[in-house]
């Protein structure tokens, strides 16, 4: 059998902690807490504005994509000849010869 040790094998509360053991960790962390709190927000104002910048990004992307793709369908159209001689006819008012322009004038214009 092993000799009284003053310590009661079966309780189940620990031995109170030093008082200054706990005013060191409140000090310490206090020090930690004001020595990185302003690190720390600023890094969280930068992740911010970066998840903002991202998604701008990625909203400008998707218009890109759909203005590139839809250059792309007017290239194709380009290489008709039909679609040279609409554009011809709509935006230079040009005319076959033996054709007459008739142009429709709109109040207001």
């Amino acid at each position: 059998m092993r000799p009284y040790s003053g310590v009661n094998r079966f309780s189940d509360s620990l031995p109170p902690e030093p008082r200054w053991q706990k005013f060191l960790f409140v000090v310490l962390f206090t020090f930690a807490l004001f020595f990185f709190a302003p690190r720390f927000s600023a890094k969280v104002a930068e992740y911010v504005r970066f998840s903002r910048e991202l998604e701008e990004l990625t909203k400008r992307e998707a218009e890109l994509r759909t203005q590139i793709a839809y250059l792309a369908k007017e290239r194709q159209y380009l290489e008709e000849d039909w679609y040279i001689e609409k554009l011809a006819r709509e935006k230079l008012h040009l005319v076959k010869p033996g054709e007459i322009l008739v142009r429709v004038v709109r109040p207001g214009e």
